[in-house]
Formats: structure tokens, sequence, C-alpha cells
């Protein structure tokens, strides 16, 4: 005998389906993230000793900046959640 859906059982795909779309919007977000601070660190590394000096780095700060994983992303401000 067929079983019949329950709007329980419709919710519960329902709610699967906007875990794994918050999940991947997130996963999403992250990669940008980590992209733009590898694209400012890149940037960094770039100026040159006088543009350092300006904002109170040394280029020893800057090589250790840029020497970072793009995945080591400094903490986010406010533990903004979309989802």
């Amino acid at each position: 005998m067929a079983r019949l859906a329950t709007h329980h059982d419709s919710f519960a795909r329902a709610r699967g389906y906007l875990d794994v779309s918050c999940r991947l919007r997130r996963a999403l977000a992250w990669l940008q993230r980590a992209m733009q601070v590898s694209r400012q660190r890149r940037a960094l590394y770039r100026l040159d000793d006088s543009a350092l000096h300006d904002l109170g780095l040394s280029r020893a700060d800057a090589w250790q900046e840029a020497d970072k994983p793009f995945w080591q992303q400094p903490a986010e401000e406010g533990g903004r959640r979309s989802c």
C-alpha cells in the first residue's frame, strides 16, 4: 500500500533543502571573503617601504601577512550568520 506524504514529511524535505541551500550560501560567502582577503594581502605585500611606514608596518609584517594561506582569515566582526 502506498504511503501518502504527510505535512511533516514535506516540511522535513523542505527543511533539508533550506539547510543545504543555507550551507551552500555560507560556503560561497566564505570563499568570496577568502579571495578578497588574499587580494588584500597581495596588495599589502606590493606596497613600498614608505607606504608601509605610514601604516605602522614593517616589511617583515607585510611578508608575514602575505605568507598566510587563503583559508586563514581574520575573525569575522559581529559573528554574522545569514541563515
